[in-house]
C-alpha cells in the first residue's frame, strides 16, 4: 500500500533555498532545475517502499527513526508514520553541512532509555 508524502515547511524552505543558491549565486539555472526534478523523483520514491533507506547512524536521530536519502549533493531526511501511512520529509540539507548537529537541535530532547524528556515552564528538563 502506498504512503502519502508530506513535506514540512522547513524542508520546503530548504529545497527552495538550495535551488535559489544554484540558480542565482552559482548562475546555473539548468542545474537548479535538474536538482528540482531529481528531488521530485527521489522524494516520491519512499511512498512505495519507505523503509528502503537506512535510519541515520546517530543515537538521537536513530531514536526518532530519522531516515535519509541522498539527492545529488544534498540529503533529504524523513520519518515514517505507520499509523497515518505517511512519509514526512523533515529537512533537506547540503551534504557537507553538520546535519547531525542541525537535526539534533531541532528534535525534542530525547532520553534514549525512557523516551521523550519533558521540560517545565522554565525550560528545565524534568
Amino acid at each position: 500500500m502506498k504512503y502519502a508524502i508530506r513535506i514540512t515547511k522547513k524542508a520546503e524552505q530548504d529545497i527552495n533555498e538550495a535551488a535559489d543558491y544554484i540558480e542565482f549565486t552559482l548562475m546555473n539555472p539548468k542545474a537548479a532545475n535538474d536538482l528540482l526534478e531529481d528531488i521530485d523523483e527521489e522524494i516520491n520514491s519512499p511512498a512505495l517502499m519507505p523503509e528502503r533507506y537506512r535510519i541515520v547512524n546517530d543515537p538521537v536521530l536513530e531514536a526518532w527513526e530519522i531516515r535519509l536519502t541522498v539527492i545529488n549533493n544534498y540529503i533529504a531526511f524523513y520519518r515514517i508514520n505507520e499509523k497515518n501511512r505517511t512519509v514526512e520529509i523533515i529537512r533537506f540539507l547540503y551534504g557537507k553541512r553538520n546535519w547531525i548537529s542541525i537535526l539534533s537541535k531541532e528534535l525534542p530532547d530525547v532520553d534514549l532509555t525512557v523516551g521523550i524528556k519533558k521540560k517545565d515552564n522554565t525550560n528545565n528538563l524534568i
